[in-house]
């Protein structure tokens, strides 16, 4: 079999084997990690599931192929150092549905009554099995202030 129908070829023509030094590995953890429950529901990609790839890619020796990030990858990173949490700082998966991830300065710029009406839109949006749920609009505001600065 030539090179361009092999098994081998197909692995160097993914983007993913341009980018990672073990593109099997990370492959294998992606599978694992979105067939679990941490970071959001088993068979959902969030932001949280990608920072769990990232951090048990390279605790597994996995790495990349360039020194620079890509922007998939910068925006991850500014994502992991902006501390994204619950407005009462508990985890996001709980009874009545998955309550709403915010920068913490952006749940500190929304007033209280704010705070609520976002939290209790992304809760029913998660009751009716939506995974994405926007903002209401003072909270797009909120977060969009507070990853700006």
């Amino acid at each position: 079999m030539d090179k361009k129908h092999s098994a081998a070829g197909r692995a160097e023509a993914t983007p993913a084997a341009r980018i990672y030094t073990q593109p099997e590995l990370r492959e294998q953890l992606k599978e694992e990690i979105m067939a679990g429950d941490q970071g959001g529901r088993p068979g959902e990609w969030s932001a949280r599931k990608a920072q769990l790839l990232a951090q048990q890619y390279r605790q597994a020796g996995g790495g990349y192929t360039f020194a620079k990030r890509s922007p998939a990858q910068q925006h991850l990173h500014e994502w992991t150092q902006q501390d994204w949490q619950t407005a009462d700082g508990q985890p996001a998966q709980r009874e009545g549905g998955t309550a709403r991830y915010l920068p913490q300065q952006a749940w500190t710029n929304l007033t209280p009554s704010q705070r609520r009406a976002t939290d209790d839109k992304k809760r029913a949006g998660s009751r009716t099995g939506q995974q994405h749920v926007p903002n209401t609009k003072a909270a797009r505001q909120a977060r969009k202030d507070a990853t700006d600065e």
